[in-house]
């Protein structure tokens, strides 16, 4: 028996993995300022009560206006970076840039999520820094992935839970060892530089007892069902404002559903226990439900709330994407079925989220990883580290039998 090294293989994974590092860097400082740009900009708005209304109306004429330059402005992030990825096709510059400004006007102000602009954006970095190396036009699809997977760990603070959304949402499963490593690895090093700039606080911090037994069972399955049910009924009402929609032209999309927007900003301001505008800005109402119970009154006006909010925005254009939304009904759905075991509140908290993502996406490794992780500072980055060397060391020798 002999022992191979290979160096050619070594020589070739160093500069992948060394460029995956780079874009992971660069997706980390984009996501950092992206995430300071939304915080400042909300505080301002909110500094004075007729603000929201009037930064509303500036971001309908903006989305407006998108529209009437690129017709693509308004579909959603997630979808159009999985378009350009798999047609190979480079994401154009100019609907670049109008999705970064939109993201920030309407995450300051409205609660949706964050990954589905991150997974475009992300998508969009990728390519333009593989063109820039001139790298073959074939592997634009690649390292937009790699992109995608870098700019969503970032932003939602999940470097695994983003690469397997990623990968799950491109490819329906997980798959090719090489490209999860170098996607994990862009990830790794984007979330490493966006905690090191915006902080390492976890997005659904949760504190108390996870013992759970076999009787805790009964209230997941309950969980599981309530979630099937407004999952469904959240694509019944997307479908039902995308239709509407569709009978307008594009540019008027956005201007046609602002007062509706206006009424939905009014009631979530005088019903702000839960401080629903601020999820996608500081994720304060998921600490809302995760540490304290509420009244069932309470948290099915925000759910409602939400939904609406939700479907609207994303229908008629405005850009935003799911997962922060989705995690919020299913968080509360379990804060709601914590009343049965008010000690159980953390464990129908997470299993609510990671049901009601699963429910709405169908992601169910997403779910599970991106929860956890979204609610424990664990070893995962330590952890990813030593995989990635392990993996990268192994790979490269080779015993071979005479």
């Amino acid at each position: 028996m002999k022992v191979r090294f290979h160096r050619t293989y070594v020589v070739y994974k160093i500069r992948e993995s060394s460029f995956a590092a780079f874009i992971g860097l660069l997706a980390g400082l984009a996501a950092a300022a992206l995430d300071a740009a939304i915080v400042n900009l909300h505080r301002l708005v909110y500094s004075e009560a007729f603000l929201p209304y009037a930064h509303t109306a500036l971001l309908a004429v903006y989305a407006s206006v998108a529209y009437s330059v690129e017709n693509r402005f308004g579909t959603p992030g997630l979808l159009l970076a999985l378009k350009y990825l798999q047609e190979n096709l480079v994401v154009p510059a100019a609907l670049w840039l109008f999705k970064f400004l939109g993201v920030v006007l309407s995450l300051s102000v409205l609660p949706v999520g964050r990954e589905g602009p991150a997974a475009f954006l992300g998508t969009g970095l990728g390519q333009y820094l593989a063109l820039l190396f001139r790298v073959p036009k074939g592997q634009l699809g690649y390292w937009g992935t790699v992109g995608a997977a870098a700019f969503v760990g970032a932003f939602l603070k999940t470097p695994l839970g983003a690469t397997f959304y990623v990968f799950e949402n491109r490819f329906g499963k997980v798959l090719n060892v090489d490209f999860v490593i170098n996607a994990l690895a862009a990830a790794t090093v984007s979330y490493t530089v966006y905690v090191a700039l915006r902080g390492a606080h976890p997005i659904i911090p949760v504190k108390g007892e996870f013992d759970w037994g076999i009787y805790d069972l009964l209230p997941a399955v309950v969980l599981g069902i309530l979630t099937s049910g407004v999952a469904i009924a959240v694509k019944f009402l997307y479908e039902l404002f995308k239709f509407s929609a569709s009978l307008l032209d594009n540019w008027m999309k956005p201007l046609a559903v602002l007062p509706l927007i206006w009424l939905l900003l009014a009631v979530a301001q005088s019903h702000d226990a839960l401080h629903l505008l601020e999820l996608s800005v500081n994720y304060r109402p998921l600490e809302e439900v995760a540490s304290t119970l509420h009244p069932p009154e309470v948290l099915l006006k925000a759910i409602v709330l939400e939904v609406l909010f939700l479907t609207a925005l994303l229908s008629f254009g405005y850009p935003g994407g799911i997962i922060l939304p989705l995690i919020f009904i299913g968080a509360a759905l379990g804060n709601l079925v914590a009343h049965a075991d008010p000690e159980k509140l953390p464990i129908f908290v997470l299993t609510g989220a990671a049901a009601m993502l699963c429910a709405a996406m169908n992601v169910p490794i997403t779910a599970v990883v991106m929860i956890a992780e979204m609610s424990h500072r664990t070893l995962i980055v330590p952890e990813i580290v030593a995989v990635l060397t392990a993996y990268f060391l192994a790979s490269s020798v080779k015993l071979l039998r005479r």
